[in-house]
């Protein structure tokens, strides 16, 4: 399995973090509810309807009605400030926002619109769109994204060879023969995500699928020719307007090597929730058995026949406006028909998206710089005889890097990606480390 996921993991990490493949929440936050001034609750009440008129007082309870989850009251507050000034953008803006998280997304609506026709800055009429969108996103029947990349890829170590020529053999030092050592190489790749939600009814149920595909074609190491499929169908359920669980079946396809590699069937179950305003978090258990398929250029590869549970925990935060926090923890425990291809392993990715805008021949880009770095830890079960009887293999993996997004026009894009990765093993046949450098065009709709 290592030559199989030192293949993909440059090309899947980035679909990890970046591939756009669930629609997010408009993030563009208003006033309310992001500035919490410590005035006396109570007071506040009395006061406002002594003063009806004084929209400061009003707007002050309404941001402390938002902190105690009081969206009721908070709204009560500014549509009495619409009666007394109607041409206030800005509450518009927050009483759409707070109807919009109630779940009263034609409520929503109304005042958005009122906002956009009130004369509203161009801050607010940004907001004022992302919510729109998002509502007209909710409310349809079904709603579905693809993100496509294609592009080349260089790496140092294309066959995942060992640092040095010294390893081990049945116990010994031995010298590798020199072909087998590190080779640098390039590869064309194809990425695609698609997901697909089919809604069930305006709580937010739904039969969701997704698919993911990989193609990677080596110009000289043709035995590491990658080809990947995957597909995920299930119910989501539902739980309020900010959290939800999903059951989902799971069938994998792999070739390596333009031979079948192998298959897996299983299932999993996740569940995610927004996390106040500031993001979300998921966390998902699946299960698979592989098949391995014995070919021309991987004789032994049926030896790791056998089930794989993995399980993981997966953030993204708002640190600030345009800078993200996009983490994933994970466990993962193979069971191989030979232990010695059976291992536990742990990891830590961590990203940090910066998004802005830049006027290039007078129109507006977006880009997204993201350095990532994460690190892994596996220990197997048992010695491999053939490489040392009397050593198990314990890997320790870091990995740094960044991503770069640049939008061309509309929803086509330029993206560059770097990584070096290095394994400290304990077993110098697999001690090794890579730098890689990818780049193509992206497509989103």
């Amino acid at each position: 399995m290592s030559a199989l996921k030192a293949t993909t993991g440059c090309a899947l990490a980035s679909l990890a973090f970046f591939s756009g493949a669930a629609a997010q929440q408009p993030t563009g936050a208003a006033v309310i509810g992001t500035s919490v001034v410590r005035f006396d609750y109570d007071a506040l009440f009395q006061q406002m309807y002594k003063s009806p008129s004084n929209l400061e007082v009003s707007f002050k309870f309404a941001e402390q009605a938002v902190a105690r989850g009081d969206y009721e009251a908070a709204i009560g507050a500014l549509e009495r400030m619409l009666f007394f000034n109607p041409d206030l953008p800005r509450v518009k803006l927050e009483l759409g926002v707070l109807y919009f998280k109630l779940g009263s997304y034609e409520l929503a609506r109304g005042y958005f619109q009122e906002a956009l026709k009130s004369g509203a800055p161009d801050e607010i009429r940004g907001q004022v769109q992302a919510y729109l969108a998002e509502i007209d996103r909710r409310l349809a029947k079904y709603e579905y994204n693809v993100f496509f990349h294609a592009g080349l890829r260089y790496q140092t170590n294309a066959n995942i060879g060992p640092d040095g020529l010294m390893v081990r053999a049945l116990g010994q030092d031995a010298i590798l023969d020199n072909k087998f050592g590190k080779k640098p190489d390039w590869n064309s790749f194809q990425i695609l995500a698609a997901n697909y939600a089919y809604k069930t009814n305006m709580r937010g149920d739904a039969v969701e699928a997704t698919f993911v595909g990989l193609n990677s074609r080596q110009f000289m190491i043709d035995q590491f020719n990658l080809g990947v499929v995957e597909l995920l169908v299930g119910p989501r359920i539902a739980l309020g307007q900010n959290a939800s669980f999903k059951f989902y079946g799971i069938g994998d396809q792999v070739w390596l090597g333009d031979a079948n590699y192998f298959n897996a069937g299983g299932a999993g179950v996740s569940a995610r929730s927004a996390i106040g305003s500031i993001g979300q978090i998921e966390g998902y258990v699946e299960g698979r058995y592989r098949n391995f398929s014995n070919s021309l250029n991987y004789p032994t590869a049926s030896q790791q026949t056998g089930g794989l549970l993995t399980s993981a925990v997966t953030t993204d935060f708002v640190l600030m406006p345009g800078l993200h926090w996009v983490a994933r923890a994970g466990y993962d425990e193979n069971r191989a028909i030979f232990d010695y291809n059976s291992y536990r392993r742990y990891s830590l990715d961590v990203a940090f998206p910066f998004e802005f805008a830049l006027s290039l021949f007078g129109t507006p880009h977006q880009f997204v710089v993201a350095p990532t770095v994460g690190y892994s830890w596996a220990n197997y079960i048992t010695p491999n005889a053939i490489i040392d009887p009397l050593t198990i293999r314990r890997d320790r993996e870091q990995r740094y890097g960044a991503i770069f997004d640049a939008q061309l026009i509309n929803n086509v894009g330029l993206r560059t990606q770097i990584q070096y990765s290095k394994i400290d093993s304990s077993l110098p046949n697999f001690t090794t480390s890579n730098f890689s450098i990818g780049f193509g065009p992206t497509l989103r709709f």
